[in-house]
């Protein structure tokens, strides 16, 4: 089984990975870990606002594991302050292989998001394919 992640953010961007993961993974042969990074930033956060945004979170995961009926697929909510470093570190405890993820969410921009660089950059390791939307250049 090749072991996939597929990072979300909560976007509209972000849940269309699921397509490109129904194109590219059998189903026989796919295990899918879908996460979110939910911040946990004490100084920002209290400990009651980290564990009620990681509860949150969970239905999220779910929905998006619900969208890939017959594959195998867990959810993760991962907490700390830096995304993209969190998204590595998980790929390389977990043994992932692959990472499909989107580019930025935040509007019109025409290149990598900060967390799609860092991810792209540090994890080596891998196969990260970054799905491009229609219209991208």
């Amino acid at each position: 089984m090749k072991k996939i992640l597929l990072p979300v953010d909560g976007s509209k961007r972000s849940i269309r990975t699921v397509e490109m993961v129904k194109q590219l993974c059998d189903p026989a042969d796919s295990d899918i870990t879908v996460v979110k990074v939910v911040s946990a930033q004490l100084y920002i956060n209290s400990m009651d606002e980290i564990k009620h945004n990681a509860e949150k979170a969970q239905p999220e995961l779910t929905a998006v594991a619900d969208m890939l009926p017959g594959y195998q697929v867990k959810t993760q909510v991962l907490l700390g302050s830096a995304p993209g470093a969190e998204i590595v570190e998980y790929a390389k405890e977990s043994g992932t292989e692959m990472i499909i993820m989107t580019r930025s969410s935040r509007g019109p921009l025409r290149k990598l998001g900060s967390v799609a660089t860092y991810i792209v950059r540090n994890a080596s390791f891998l196969d990260v394919i970054v799905m491009r939307e229609e219209g991208d250049e």
